[in-house]
């Protein structure tokens, strides 16, 4: 595993997601978020970006541990799922966050050891966080090598 201490504010932007919630465990996210991008494909929409996970909680490294999780798929803003789909459709609306780059292979069933470390970034800078930290694979590690692999650890936060 590749360390970094690339952490930044940034604001984010908004953009139509096509979502799914669930509980579960962070081993359990991969099914969900294959559902979730199955469903857009199966509807013709073309992802609009790199997929996101938001955890309700402090992801730690007991994998049978649960959480309120919420996979996130951009799609185009015309984007329509009827109210009986698994998959809903909602805007992610512009926000601040902290975020941290994670640059070569990383397992979201170690999610707990980048969130460790952001937290000491988070009191230096002194920003407060709200209960949401997200996993954004900016990089589809399908298609990359594992050296090129991108991946962010965001924490949407309010300045203290």
């Amino acid at each position: 595993m590749v360390a970094t201490n690339d952490a930044e504010f940034r604001s984010l932007p908004g953009c139509t997601v096509a979502y799914q919630t669930f509980k579960g465990t962070l081993p359990s996210i991969e099914a969900a978020a294959s559902a979730v991008r199955s469903w857009a494909v199966t509807m013709g929409y073309t992802p609009q970006g790199p997929m996101a996970i938001e955890i309700a909680g402090e992801p730690g490294t007991d994998l049978a541990q649960e959480y309120e999780i919420e996979v996130q798929l951009p799609v185009p803003d015309t984007a329509k799922a009827d109210p009986s789909d698994r998959v809903q459709i909602k805007r992610f609306e512009p926000t601040d966050a902290a975020v941290m780059t994670l640059r070569g292979p990383h397992e979201l069933s170690n999610f707990g050891e980048p969130v460790a470390r952001m937290h000491g970034w988070l009191q230096s800078q002194n920003l407060q966080t709200s209960n949401v930290v997200r996993w954004v694979e900016i990089t589809d590690p399908t298609k990359v090598s594992p050296e090129e692999q991108v991946t962010e650890v965001q924490y949407l936060v309010t300045r203290a």
